[in-house]
């Protein structure tokens, strides 16, 4: 159960920041407006929703929710809750440090509605000597954060994994139950 919220956590953050290496980031306005979001959402508080599915486990989604409060990471996970500390910043800086050397494409696509707000749709392609990542991630242009990431995971030009992501940043608060 813990390696998988170690892999929940480090898959939606990790998965955004990773098609965003630090040196291409200069010089492209939609990777630099899609790492500007992804950054200012991994320090303030937040319920994601998420759905997985796995090329390991076909016809079989995995619904998880994480809520991050402050200093303090919760994962639900087949119906238990569990916590543990959160850095945002050190989440930040691990994620650019291993994604670091993806070579990426970014591109603004459209705006839409996601939720009933307004968003800006980004396409954001990763490549690395594995496989890579396709992610869609829908930007709120008035609060400047995610609202939703859709990303397919690929291995070899094979599908991985794909997840997806809906964020919710109003009244943000701890579950009722938590295991330690």
């Amino acid at each position: 159960m813990r390696a998988i919220g170690r892999r929940l956590s480090i898959l939606v953050l990790g998965t955004a920041l990773g098609a965003l290496g630090r040196e291409a980031v200069a010089d492209d306005a939609a990777c630099q407006a899609v790492l500007d979001a992804v950054i200012k959402q991994a320090t303030i508080p937040v319920h994601q929703k998420i759905s997985i599915e796995s090329a390991s486990m076909p016809g079989k989604t995995l619904q998880s929710e994480m809520i991050r409060t402050g200093d303090t990471l919760y994962m639900q996970i087949r119906g238990q809750w569990t916590s543990r500390p959160y850095d945002g910043q050190k989440a930040v800086n691990d994620a650019r440090q291993a994604m670091q050397k993806a070579e990426h494409n970014c591109t603004r696509v459209r705006s839409e509605t996601v939720d009933g707000q307004p968003a800006d749709l980004y396409s954001v392609e990763a490549k690395t000597a594995s496989g890579g990542t396709d992610s869609q991630i829908w930007i709120s242009p008035a609060s400047g954060l995610p609202l939703r990431q859709h990303t397919v995971m690929l291995e070899q030009g094979s599908t991985k994994a794909q997840h997806d992501v809906h964020f919710d940043y109003a009244d943000v608060r701890a579950p009722q139950s938590i295991s330690h």
